[in-house]
């Protein structure tokens, strides 16, 4: 973790973490209303869930492999535990990180508003970019999680009684199970991969 916070790198993830969670703070309590239905309530998705799925992009973009290739992070052991351990680190401070947009909208809540549910749902939107990262690339991650947050809210919208991932108002319960589950499988493939599969680094590495 010293390496990471000490390199080019790991000083501009910080900066893009705490600049996006001002932009939550900023956008405080808005969010964005679907009402394609005729029979039920409009659907309100918090704008600071769009945040988090922007950051955990941004950081993807910043944290792959070349996160370690270009600092040098793992020259001592480039064949070692060293990069597994590196990338599966990275892999969870780039679902953590981005969650840290919701406590930033916290101090603008009423008293006693539900807003673990919120929380939730960035982790879960973090950890689907940084699971696809590895076997695409980050841009398209972020795209996929995008597409399946706004997918998930059209849903909601249509059929409130459809179970999904994604947690909705009228909830106000966090899928944590999901969560855990889907962060301990993220972490595990890049600690695998090194943060990317052979064959998107054969397919995508050379353009970058």
């Amino acid at each position: 973790m010293r390496a990471i916070l000490h390199s080019r790198s790991g000083h501009t993830v910080l900066v893009t973490t705490v600049a996006m969670c001002a932009l939550a703070a900023f956008t405080g309590r808005r969010s964005i209303e679907l009402d394609l239905s005729a029979q039920y309530p409009p659907t309100k998705m918090a704008v600071v869930e769009l945040c988090s799925i922007l950051t955990a992009t941004l950081l993807a973009i910043q944290m792959r492999p070349r996160f370690w290739e270009w600092d040098r992070l793992a020259a001592r052991r480039p064949s070692g535990y060293r990069p597994c351990t590196l990338a599966a680190v990275t892999a969870a401070a780039g679902i953590g990180l981005p969650a840290l947009c919701v406590p930033a909208v916290v101090p603008t809540l009423p008293p006693n508003t539900p807003w673990a549910w919120v929380l939730a749902n960035a982790l879960l939107m973090a950890a689907i970019v940084q699971l696809i990262a590895p076997l695409l690339t980050p841009l398209a991650a972020g795209t996929v999680a995008l597409v399946a947050w706004f997918g998930c809210g059209l849903a909601t919208n249509l059929a409130p009684g459809l179970w999904l991932p994604v947690s909705s108002y009228h909830e106000l319960q966090g899928r944590w199970f999901v969560v855990s589950v889907l962060a301990v499988v993220t972490v595990v493939l890049h600690a695998v991969t090194c943060g990317r599969t052979t064959w998107a680094h054969r397919q995508f590495g050379k353009h970058e």
